[in-house]
């Protein structure tokens, strides 16, 4: 008789341990797929690359971006990461919303500039993502 209780307690033992052990694995899963979730939905910083060229007394620029798209029709509206438009500066004055790759600033006048291309939310704050150089135009 003490036999089949010890071999019931050792049974009911290994079967509580079993459980213990399921119930870790399973929560260790889905801590994994969590983290996985949130990994997949953090917000990833939006990259600019500018390259420009004077066409006379026009400038050029290609607008290079990543995890970022031109939004004109949610401008002014509630953000979403990612989304937006570029302000361009010209000598530290706010000349143009640029809402494309490309884009051209026509008749600036002759001599040295300083150009800022930044990129912005839809309610027109900063990314804090920009890029600045000098350009000289000649006429």
């Amino acid at each position: 008789m003490k036999a089949k209780r010890l071999i019931f307690r050792l049974l009911l033992l290994i079967a509580v341990a079993a459980c213990i052990e399921w119930f870790l694995y399973s929560n260790k899963e889905t801590q994994t797929g969590a983290d996985v979730e949130h990994i997949s939905t953090q917000q990833v910083a939006p990259t600019l690359a500018v390259t420009h060229s004077l066409q006379q007394d026009d400038l050029q620029l290609k607008l290079v971006v990543t995890h970022f798209s031109f939004s004109l029709e949610n401008m002014g509206k509630e953000n979403k990461h990612g989304e937006g438009h570029v302000h361009l500066y010209l000598d530290g004055k706010k000349v143009a919303k640029v809402f494309e790759p490309t884009y051209v600033l026509k008749d600036l006048p002759s001599g040295k500039h300083e150009v800022m291309v930044e990129l912005a939310h839809n309610n027109h704050e900063s990314y804090g993502v920009s890029e600045r150089f000098s350009i000289e135009v000649k006429q």
